[in-house]
């Protein structure tokens, strides 16, 4: 799910995030985040990612960064955390962002 309340962007993927979806999914979000000051993104309903869905949020997390708007990434399952931690990533200790 993906909707902009005011300035910010919220996605909600569900499922999967993988090589499958990445390039809708992307799409969508790219469209919207033009008119966002704020990117938040859960992934508590995310049963599964693979490199291309990683990919994607990190790509995501640099727009944000290089363009001044705010990212925030929450509700990481054990999966998907122990996904993150093969690339050395860790949003959870974190809190915001990547390590």
């Amino acid at each position: 799910m993906i909707t902009l309340k005011e300035s910010s962007l919220h996605v909600n993927p569900s499922g999967e995030l993988t090589i499958y979806q990445v390039e809708e999914f992307s799409e969508k979000v790219k469209k919207l985040i033009s008119s966002a000051e704020r990117l938040y993104v859960d992934l508590s309903q995310l049963d599964k990612i693979d490199s291309a869905g990683f990919q994607l949020l990190v790509s995501l997390q640099k727009s944000c960064e290089s363009s001044q708007k705010s990212f925030e990434i929450n509700g990481i399952t054990n999966s998907v955390h122990n996904f993150m931690l093969l690339f050395g990533f860790d949003w959870n200790t974190q809190g915001k962002g990547a390590e």
